[in-house]
């Protein structure tokens, strides 16, 4: 029986040369027959080793399944890693995901059944997924829209690469290191400028695992441990946001606060739970259904497990809304960022008229109805 081949996945933005990284890459193979599946536009441009094959691919989307159980793979990476498997031609495979690549999509490749009931994960499964970071423009690219894209790789990934570290100060290179630490706790952090870069300075003592991955954002407890500079704290609160008051403070700055997320309500949607997600210079909001307390009693669950989660979080004028953010900020005060969330809450005044909290504006998008 073939042995089931690893495959390391690379991903970087647009600003980040990832092909040169790519390429400094495959000029030390450990030994190892290495195939390496780039982007047709953007690949490597120097001659690789002897014995590492480049193998230039056009992403190719494809649905596997029906209904619900539908998924979209990468049929492009799937008919190509079979190939190679087939031919028995390499001993390790590395795949150079374009910026605009969907890495989620990547990953349920390996895992999603064909046709014929087989999975890729049979004849190769992803050992790395790299995240390629340049420490020189990561704090700022921090604080734009642009950061959720580069939140999101960061977070999935058991590997970071970091290059460019040797530009910074040594002040300016904690910071960089604190901030990656912070939003994934789990990953193996690895220099790119170092040496000897090659795929063993990629392997992490735990195997990519899409699952784990996807189960959030950094970790509180973790992230505490790591740096004096990293601020984890929870937010919370029973009482409604001011609708306004809030939508405000989120289109404001809000310095070196890296990671957002949780649940909230507002007053002029109060049978809505709300979510939001803020990646750093990027917020978003949207409904996450409704509160329990806003269902008939007749309507809610009527398991053990539910009833004790209703005694525990149950509060006489509110039932079970609440405000909960877990924040992570980077040297921030946390004390002025409480402030200004306690701010937005209702005051007294308002508190005491809830049949006017209906008729407050409600400058979210959600719910599409009115509630």
């Amino acid at each position: 029986m073939t042995a089931t081949l690893s495959v390391t996945v690379l991903t970087s933005s647009a600003e980040t040369d990832g092909a040169r990284v790519i390429e400094r890459l495959l000029r030390d193979p450990d030994g190892l027959r290495i195939t390496a599946i780039v982007p047709r536009r953007g690949q490597p441009q120097q001659s690789p080793r002897s014995q590492v094959s480049l193998l230039p691919t056009t992403e190719r989307l494809v649905r596997l399944g029906e209904g619900c159980a539908c998924c979209t793979v990468r049929g492009d990476l799937m008919s190509k890693i079979e190939q190679i498997v087939d031919e028995q031609s390499a001993d390790h495979i590395v795949i150079q995901a374009a910026p605009s690549s969907d890495l989620v999509t990547i990953a349920k490749t390996f895992t999603v059944a064909n046709a014929a009931g087989s999975m890729l994960s049979e004849v190769a499964r992803i050992e790395s997924m790299v995240a390629v970071v340049d420490a020189r423009r990561l704090l700022a690219t921090l604080q734009t829209t642009s950061a959720r894209s580069l939140i999101a790789r960061i977070e999935l990934a058991n590997v970071i690469v970091i290059v460019g570290v040797g530009e910074l100060t040594p002040a300016s290179a904690e910071r960089v290191q604190a901030v990656l630490e912070a939003l994934n706790p789990a990953a193996r952090i690895a220099r790119g400028d170092n040496e000897h870069f090659a795929i063993s300075s990629l392997r992490s003592e735990h195997p990519f695992d899409l699952k784990t991955a996807q189960r959030g954002p950094a970790q509180l407890e973790r992230a505490r441990s790591t740096s004096d500079l990293i601020v984890p704290f929870v937010y919370h609160d029973r009482r409604p946001f001011h609708p306004t008051r809030l939508h405000t403070l989120l289109t404001e700055p809000l310095d070196g606060v890296l990671r957002v997320q949780g649940t909230f309500w507002v007053a002029s949607r109060p049978s809505h739970a709300g979510i939001l997600d803020v990646a750093g210079g990027s917020r978003s909001t949207a409904s996450g259904g409704m509160w329990w307390a806003s269902v008939p009693p007749e309507q809610r669950p009527s398991s053990e497990a539910f009833q004790d989660y209703i005694d525990a979080i149950w509060h006489p004028a509110f039932g079970d809304r609440h405000q909960e953010l877990t924040i992570i900020g980077l040297d921030i005060d946390e004390d002025d960022l409480q402030s200004r969330l306690d701010q937005c809450l209702l005051t007294d005044e308002e508190l005491a008229k809830p049949e006017h909290w209906p008729e407050l504006p409600h400058p979210f998008s959600w719910p599409k109805e009115s509630a």
